[in-house]
């Protein structure tokens, strides 16, 4: 650098008449005065704008909801139950083994949990229960085809009485099936697979696998259930997680202005936001959050969802208020890192029911005034 030009360069002044006086700021200094106070000002619209909750509908033929949660039960089946074995097969555990029978004409097929119907046989039980070493049930049942693609599965209500069952349509195409079924307490098991006798062509209006969420009177055995996960290995935690571990897992509420409904984020824009990273191929290992729910002041679940990661990069969901909800709490589970609890909130009506559709244009013209406005008053205009 030329040592003239920089001491040419090197500084600027200007005239402040109203106190008679010369202010002399140097040019890399208000330069980084600048890029300070739209950075902040750039973060501080980011939150906002990714508060505002986007719901992505998702086709069941385009979602991956169903290989990432069978993706998931293989990596848990391996880590915590088979050791070497993927999954449990017949002659381990009648009570826990998935039996497919086929309607007589081959297109809907029905899956039992368990042999009641035989001689002394037991159907798996389905207990719901609030207590964390009671919850005993059936989470979930699918059915794999020859290509070992997910084409059914259901997510299945423990308050309801054995055996456990899910009635599908049969796809076109498919010419084998196979059931799995998961247990809470014992993990994944494989029924027999049986053959389809008159397999139709593929037919594009025929049911695909998409998301399957928890009926709300299973919402306080599946809470009760991830605290039983929490305070086992890996996780070895009574309590839920909390922002001290950081902000990433946990789940922050945001209140509309009317006070009447509300959106969920997992993560903090401004410093980390959970992934949702699916396996489409049922192949990768995935990690996202499966559910979010929120209690009141009494405990009480007033929404639960279950996430499905295609085409989205966060967790997020949307729900109502309930009435005479004073404080709202969120949770979320992620697949990996288990239950995490954020901060309460406390549920205040706005007076302005108004909202503004327009943040994204706020937002820019936000940036630009504070900081026109900053760096002007920093150099005394």
């Amino acid at each position: 650098r030329d040592n003239s030009f920089h001491s040419a360069r090197s500084q600027f002044t200007l005239s402040a008449k109203r106190r008679r006086t010369r202010i002399r700021i140097h040019p890399l200094n208000a330069l980084h005065y600048l890029h300070t106070m739209i950075r902040s000002t750039f973060y501080a619209c980011l939150l906002a704008l990714a508060s505002a909750t986007t719901v992505v509908v998702v086709n069941a033929a385009d979602s991956e909801f169903c290989p990432t949660l069978s993706a998931d039960f293989n990596r848990r089946q391996l880590a915590d139950f088979s050791g070497e074995a993927v999954v449990y097969e017949e002659g381990s555990s009648a009570k826990h083994i998935p039996f497919l029978t086929l309607s007589a004409d081959g297109q809907t097929g029905t899956i039992v949990v368990g042999n009641g119907d035989d001689d002394e046989g037991v159907w798996h039980p389905m207990v719901a229960s609030e207590d964390p070493e009671t919850v005993h049930f059936v989470t979930h049942i699918m059915v794999k085809d020859q290509d070992d693609n997910v084409v059914a599965l259901e997510a299945l209500d423990p308050t309801i009485a054995a055996p456990a069952t899910m009635t599908f349509s049969v796809p076109g195409g498919v010419t084998t099936l196979t059931p799995f079924e998961w247990c809470n307490k014992h993990g994944l098991y494989k029924g027999s697979t049986v053959t389809i006798p008159n397999p139709t062509t593929v037919d594009p209006s025929d049911p695909s696998c998409g998301i399957s969420a928890f009926e709300t009177q299973a919402w306080e055995s599946v809470h009760a259930d991830f605290v039983r996960l929490q305070r086992m290995p890996p996780h070895n935690s009574e309590v839920p997680f909390t922002e001290t571990g950081g902000a990433k897992h946990t789940p922050y509420i945001t209140l509309d202005a009317d006070g009447k409904t509300a959106s969920i984020l997992v993560g903090d824009t401004a410093v980390a936001v959970h992934p949702m990273n699916g396996s489409p191929d049922g192949e990768v290992q995935p990690h996202w959050i499966t559910e979010v729910y929120v209690m009141d002041q009494s405990g009480e679940i007033v929404t639960m969802q279950t996430l499905d990661s295609t085409g989205v990069v966060t967790a997020t969901a949307e729900f109502d208020v309930p009435e005479g909800a004073e404080t709202l709490q969120a949770y979320a589970w992620c697949n990996l890192h288990g239950l995490w609890q954020g901060p309460v909130v406390e549920v205040v009506a706005s007076a302005s029911a108004e909202t503004e559709d327009n943040s994204g244009v706020a937002c820019s013209v936000a940036v630009g005034a504070v900081a026109a406005t900053s760096l002007l008053a920093a150099i005394g205009v």
